[in-house]
């Protein structure tokens, strides 16, 4: 029998995702005009009030009407993470249409492949990522509308629009809602799924603003009152770390906009910003990832700021180990929480989120609100029982429309009875606690961010003097995972550097092959022709035993 939550369902939610950040937006300068409702980490004047987000907001969404953009139509946003990136959200989706992110450190390749599959007709960037913008819209047809956000008076290039131009016209906007429906797209990130290249994941008005519920009433009503029951989010600053175009860290902006803290946004990470921030703002809880949790316990400049501040983390995007977990909390006692959740992009963000009373730090937590849950066995496709292992699968109202324009990818990972089948092998305890310990999915984890193998292979393949190639991740202390590709060369004259200077010059840095280059006869594959990346990863691990 599925499991469902021990929590209670929150409602589902039918309207427009926009209407209801506008009201909280409202809500918030009304409470607090003049209050910041984001600033600059690196350049602290570079801040944006509630009521300028509003102004902004409306304004975009008008210049959007006037070019045509609307119902359904995408918008990709390739910007490092700034207060602009919610004024083009919301901009876009006041106007009908949806936005897709995309990872600042794309290269024009990587961006063309976004920009064409996504069907974009819109792009906004900044003035050091519009070159390779430009590029990339050479190879997607469909992009008519290119904003550049800017800091200098150089001229833009002809076609490509000023945003300050573009959000200060009239603030009056009324969203035409005729045709809007719960079901209508709202959020297009790109995830390899359990398999394969990037896909982009349709998340609906309905999918993602039920999901802000479930996660929302799991802080209030599960966590804030064991762990902070003081908290009182006008008077909070949440840093905002996290890339934008990540689900994860789409989710803390989100949040920001709804509890109406100031969100500290970083640009890029840096470990010693990060330090000066807790102690010069007094940050009760971290939204993190596992590199981060790894400094904090390890590093020691973090021993010369004050960070005493801090009462709870959240880890995600990739698991956390209990020695590393245990060395934090050590170090630093006036944690009180440290908590860890599971999800992927498809099922909107997470499924399952922590409990402060189940006192268990490693597990990924249990059940969010309005799931269900089996773990199955790989072998006999019936449910396990406690304790046994088997694949995850997640159902709920939260999990994605489907992968765009990718039918049998959809078919294969969400079932005819709305299973999402996770490809992670998992278990529960006795009591509902998950706990991750394998992947199916041959998804490689840098520093939480994901590799997908076959797309390096893809790229490896397009080398003229490389015949067969494979791609596994190995352990690596410093970001979790390493790619290293196995080559079979057409000729013996091709050398390790050739095929890493190739990939450098196509990827971006989190995919380069950091793991290495090794030379080998033959790929092991399977009769269908798939590749036995299980035999790769077992010889890995031999000759890192026979190396002890």
């Amino acid at each position: 029998m599925p499991i469902k939550s021990e929590h209670p369902d929150v409602p589902i939610v039918n309207q427009p995702f926009y209407s209801r950040v506008i009201a909280k937006i409202t809500e918030h300068h009304l409470a607090s005009p003049g209050r910041a409702a984001f600033i600059n980490a690196e350049n602290p004047s570079d801040r944006v009030t509630w009521l300028q987000l509003l102004d902004f907001s409306s304004s975009l969404a008008n210049f959007f009407r006037q070019r045509g953009f609307g119902k359904e139509q995408v918008c990709c946003l390739v910007l490092p993470n700034c207060w602009q990136y919610a004024v083009g959200f919301l901009g876009a989706t006041l106007a009908g249409g949806a936005i897709s992110g995309a990872s600042a450190m794309f290269t024009d390749y990587e961006l063309g492949r976004q920009f064409t599959d996504s069907q974009a007709t819109c792009v906004i960037t900044d003035e050091t990522h519009l070159g390779r913008v430009l590029t990339a819209v050479a190879s997607a047809p469909k992009i008519q509308t290119i904003i550049c956000i800017r800091s200098s008076s150089n001229p833009l290039p002809q076609g490509v629009q000023d945003f300050k131009q573009c959000v200060s016209g009239s603030t009056k906007f009324v969203p035409d809602e005729r045709s809007f429906s719960p079901d209508n797209l709202l959020l297009l990130p790109y995830s390899s799924g359990t398999t394969g290249s990037p896909k982009g994941v349709m998340l609906t008005h309905r999918n993602f603003g039920t999901m802000t519920d479930v996660v929302m009433s799991n802080f209030y009503n599960v966590i804030y009152p064991d762990v902070l029951p003081d908290y009182v989010p006008a008077k909070e600053n949440t840093l905002l770390l996290l890339p934008f175009y990540h689900i994860y860290g789409f989710g803390m902006l989100m949040r920001s906009l709804f509890e109406g803290t100031t969100g500290i946004i970083f640009g890029k990470f840096d470990p010693v910003l990060l330090c000066e921030k807790i102690q010069e703002h007094k940050v009760q809880q971290l939204f993190v990832v596992p590199p981060i949790v790894i400094f904090l316990a390890k590093h020691p400049v973090v021993a010369k700021y004050d960070i005493s501040s801090i009462r709870m983390m959240f880890s995600g995007a990739a698991p956390c180990g209990k020695d590393i977990i245990d060395e934090l909390m050590n170090k630093h006692k006036h944690i009180r929480f440290f908590g860890q959740g599971y999800g992927m992009t498809e099922c909107g963000m997470v499924s399952h989120l922590p409990v402060p009373r189940a006192k268990s730090t490693i597990s990924a937590g249990r059940l969010a609100a309005n799931f269900e849950q089996m773990i199955i066995d790989l072998k006999s496709g019936k449910e396990c029982k406690r304790g046994e292992r088997g694949e995850i699968w997640v159902k709920g109202p939260t999990v994605m429309k489907g992968y765009l324009n990718r039918t049998e990818a959809t078919a294969e990972t969400i079932d005819k009875d709305q299973w999402l089948h996770t490809g992670d092998i998992g278990y529960l305890d006795k009591d509902g606690n998950l706990f991750v310990v394998d992947r199916l999915k041959e998804l490689i984890k840098v520093k939480g961010l994901q590799v997908p193998p076959a797309e390096l292979e893809d790229l490896l393949l397009s080398h003229p003097r490389v015949r067969d190639a494979a791609v596994i991740g190995i352990p690596d202390s410093r970001t979790g995972e390493a790619p290293k590709a196995f080559i079979v060369a057409a000729d013996d004259k091709l050398k390790a550097q050739d095929i890493v200077n190739f990939v450098k010059q196509k990827v971006s840095s989190y995919k380069q092959l950091t793991g290495g280059v090794e030379f080998v006869d033959e790929i092991p594959k399977a009769p269908s022709g798939k590749i036995l990346r299980r035999l790769l990863r077992d010889a890995e691990q031999q000759k890192m035993k026979s190396k002890l």
